[in-house]
Formats: structure tokens, C-alpha cells, sequence
């Protein structure tokens, strides 16, 4: 080493790596290397596989004092495209993450320009994994209401059996005698078309049920990320909230009143009759969600 250390760098190597089945890495592992890592996964079996070191002709000119390796993104590609086992489930959501390129330009403010090399990969890494809980989100809301409107049918004459679906039950309760068959379809073809723009360019949700749909989405991923504790960026609802929706007066619904007189005079209104209208700033939606009439200028 130099007689005096009086210079330090942070060095950032990216290396792409092609491996063998995550299985086949825990595997591989010697008894030691095992030692103390119960429940091992398939990355933190690379991690340990890679170390970093000073080539030999230059040891007497730099020290490695810390190396911090984390694993940016990953994918397993095979015929079918799945995940196979040993794979850890924030692999998996960040997997998943990698086709909603739609949200990021909401994220950007979530994540700190001129990060360091280490917090960089950090930020990478939650942004990945927060998508991907939300593209998870919305294939599990959307399922859930195919089966909604099935249930629904059955139970036609029952007014009461909209508390016992998976979705629609989300909706504020004070509404709850418009939710039939009929609503669940045109509620449906609104997620599906809220859900279908996050993944394409930046458009906020265009009617009162759109907003509702995008809404019970955020709520599915951030009971999800429950379980991911760390792995995405704190206060990353509250930042979404303010920035997809067009007014968070949303969860006003979700407060009891007599009637739609209080939704009906706010501004945008709120009731039940508009809530399929699009805003008068807003593009068009989907025509099976779209009722006939514009709403007001001024809305």
C-alpha cells in the first residue's frame, strides 16, 4: 500500500452475468459458504459466488476497503418465460416490473439524482420491484372482477351480496344499490383501461370510475408490499397519490352521507351519474365505459 492514503474513489462495475438455474446455485454451495445462511435464495447464492479484488501486480497501490454487491435486475428466460423455484418473491415482482415502462415518469421524483453507486442500484432495484407490484395489482384486481360479475348474475335478486364479492366491495358503501351485473361490466372495462395505460404513455385516470379503479390497484400493491418491507421507497403511496390522480378528493365517496347531493355539488361532481362521464379536460375512454353525454364545460 502507498505510505499515505490520501486518495478514495468509489468505483461503480456493472457486470452482466449468465448463470446456472437458481437451484443450481444454492446447490453448488460448499458447507461452509451454507453456514449461517438458512433459507438461502437463489441471488444471494450468486452474490456469494462474486468478489472483487485488486489484480495481483497491484496490490501495493490500492486496498478494497468495502464492497456492497446487490443484484440490480434479473430474468429467467426459458421456453414458457416463468421463474423457477429458488428465485426470491422480490425477483419475481421486480420481474414483473420490467414491462410497465408507462408509470416511470410518476416514479422519477421518487429517486434522488446523483445517487451513489450503491444507492443507485438500491433505486433501480425499488423501482423495479414497485412496479412490479403494481402490475401484479392489476392482474389480480381485473381477475377478481371477471369473477365479481359471475357472482353477481347468480345472486341478481340478493341486493346485499355486493359485500361478498372481491372488488366491488372496495367501492364507497353508500353507493351500493347501483351495484349490479350491469355496473361490474362497465366498472371492469374502466380497470382494465386504467390498468392498460400504465403501461403505455402517462394518461391520469379520465372519469370518477376510472380514478375509483386506479384507486382499489394502489391498495392491492400496498397491501402486497406489506411483505416486501424494504424493498420499495417509503412514502411511495402518498407520492403516487398526488401525482396520478386528478383530484384526491376520491376518498370523499368513502364518506356517509344521506345522498348524491354532496358528490353531485362537488366540482368535479361525484355522483353515481357521472361517475362514467369524462372530464371535460380529459381524452375519451373506452365506449362501453363512457356514458353517451360529455359532461359540462367546467366540470
Amino acid at each position: 500500500m502507498p505510505a499515505a492514503d490520501r486518495f478514495h474513489a468509489s468505483v461503480r462495475i456493472d457486470v452482466d452475468l449468465t448463470c446456472a438455474h437458481p437451484d443450481e446455485l444454492i446447490d453448488g454451495l460448499s458447507d461452509e459458504q451454507r453456514m449461517g445462511s438458512a433459507g438461502l435464495d437463489g441471488e444471494e447464492a450468486l452474490l456469494s459466488l462474486i468478489d472483487v479484488v485488486i489484480a495481483p501486480g497491484a496490490r501495493h497501490l490500492a486496498r478494497i476497503e468495502a464492497v456492497d454487491a446487490s443484484i440490480v435486475a434479473s430474468e429467467w428466460r426459458d421456453g414458457e418465460g416463468s421463474v423457477p423455484a429458488g428465485t426470491s418473491d422480490e425477483t419475481r415482482v421486480a420481474q414483473a416490473g420490467s414491462r410497465l415502462s408507462g408509470i416511470d415518469w410518476a416514479l422519477d421524483e421518487l429517486f434522488a439524482e446523483g445517487a451513489s453507486p450503491a444507492e443507485g442500484a438500491r433505486d433501480l432495484r425499488q423501482r423495479s420491484v414497485l412496479k412490479g407490484l403494481i402490475w401484479n395489482a392489476s392482474v389480480v384486481i381485473v381477475d377478481c372482477l371477471f369473477e365479481d360479475i359471475v357472482s353477481l348474475a347468480t345472486h341478481g335478486s340478493d341486493r346485499s351480496h355486493w359485500r361478498d364479492t372481491h372488488v366491488i366491495s372496495q367501492l364507497p358503501p353508500q353507493f351500493a344499490k347501483y351495484y349490479d351485473r350491469s355496473f361490474a361490466q362497465k366498472f371492469l372495462a374502466a380497470t382494465i383501461e386504467v390498468t392498460s395505460r400504465l403501461t403505455a404513455s402517462p394518461v391520469y385516470p379520465q372519469t370518477v370510475a376510472h380514478e375509483l379503479a386506479l384507486k382499489i390497484v394502489l391498495d392491492e400493491a400496498e397491501r402486497n408490499a406489506d411483505r416486501l418491507a424494504g424493498s420499495v421507497p417509503e412514502g411511495w403511496r402518498e407520492h403516487l397519490d398526488a401525482v396520478l390522480f386528478q383530484d384526491l378528493d376520491i376518498d370523499s365517496l368513502y364518506v356517509p352521507s344521506p345522498d348524491d347531493e354532496d358528490a353531485a355539488s362537488a366540482v368535479p361532481p361525484m355522483d353515481f351519474a357521472s361517475w362514467f362521464i369524462p372530464y371535460s379536460h380529459a381524452t375519451e375512454s373506452v365506449p362501453y365505459a363512457n356514458d353517451e353525454a360529455k359532461e359540462p364545460a367546467g366540470r
